[in-house]
């Protein structure tokens, strides 16, 4: 990963759009960016940064909190999550 991604996020019934620079987490993005999304660990522990994937693709660095289930149902820990593409939409009201 080389340059920068767009990321939408939802939340809080709002819609927003940021760049998520390489190395940085979507969380840590969003909060660079002024946002205030739900978050606690930032290891992958809590799973308090849950989102639902709606549309592109992440990788997650960890994945400790989520079962195999959920990740298959889209959900990511956005503490450990970094877009791939740049059409990542991520909706944090789901959770």
């Amino acid at each position: 990963m080389n340059e920068a991604k767009k990321v939408k996020i939802k939340l809080y019934g709002e819609e927003t759009e940021i760049l998520v620079e390489p190395n940085d987490s979507i969380l840590q993005s969003a909060i660079l960016n002024g946002l205030e999304p739900p978050f606690s660990c930032q290891i992958s522990v809590c799973a308090t940064c849950k989102a639902k994937l709606k549309q592109g693709k992440v990788s997650m660095d960890e994945r400790e909190a989520l079962t195999d289930e959920e990740i298959q149902n889209g959900w990511i820990l956005t503490c450990q999550s970094h877009p791939l593409t740049d059409d990542v939409y991520i909706d944090y009201d789901e959770a």
